[in-house]
């Protein structure tokens, strides 16, 4: 139980630190293209930090799925577990396509800059897709967890949130996303909180009234 929840803190502290770099990534790109231009941001050095800044991001956020996925395991229906999996299937798609934009792209921009003049030419059609995915994903996932009472208002509306912004076509706009799964994974669940309640009232041996007992 310990080392389980070890993990899970681990995940979510993991995807608070993918959410950091993916707020990075896109204050770069947004940035970078602003003071530089689309034709010199390509073969930048910023364009290759916000590459793999979007890159290691998306894989942390993956890290806190997994986290969130057994902190949350007893808690969804079948629906809301199916949503789950397609949401960290689609997180695996942006993963890959995140490593297209940090090692593809960059190589393009030197050898054959025609490729990326047209900004949807330099990005994988998973990219796009897998965000679509991520947010309709995220939002089954958030309303079965409210359904289930082990959600907080706020932190659901952080996490529903979270998956809107994923829909977005912007760079590393899964970074919201990324924090709502960290503090999703971080905060004991209403299950959680119940059986530690239980655990300490055996522990003092007091019946559920507060009166001592034995």
């Amino acid at each position: 139980m310990e080392s389980t929840e070890t993990f899970v803190r681990g995940a979510g502290r993991a995807s608070l630190a993918g959410g950091v770099l993916g707020l990075a990534s896109l204050v770069g790109v947004l940035g970078g293209e602003i003071a530089l231009g689309m034709d010199g941001f390509a073969g930048s050095g910023l364009s290759i930090a916000a590459g793999w800044a979007g890159f290691v991001a998306s894989g942390l956020l993956a890290v806190g799925l997994l986290g969130m996925a057994v902190r949350h395991a007893g808690d969804l229906s079948a629906a809301g577990r199916i949503a789950h999996l397609v949401l960290g299937l689609a997180t695996a798609m942006t993963v890959g396509a995140a490593s297209t934009m940090a090692l593809v792209v960059p190589t393009l921009a030197d050898h054959a800059p025609e490729l990326i003049e047209d900004p949807p030419a330099a990005i994988p059609p998973t990219f796009i897709f897998s965000g679509l995915v991520m947010g309709v994903c995220g939002l089954i996932v958030m309303t079965g967890l409210r359904r289930a009472g082990v959600m907080s208002r706020g932190v659901g509306w952080f996490l529903g949130f979270g998956s809107v912004v994923a829909i977005l076509p912007l760079p590393s706009r899964f970074f919201l996303l990324a924090f709502a799964v960290g503090v999703v994974a971080l905060v004991p669940s209403g299950r959680d909180s119940a059986l530690v309640g239980s655990a300490a009232i055996d522990h003092e041996g007091l019946d559920p009234a507060g009166a001592r007992v034995g």
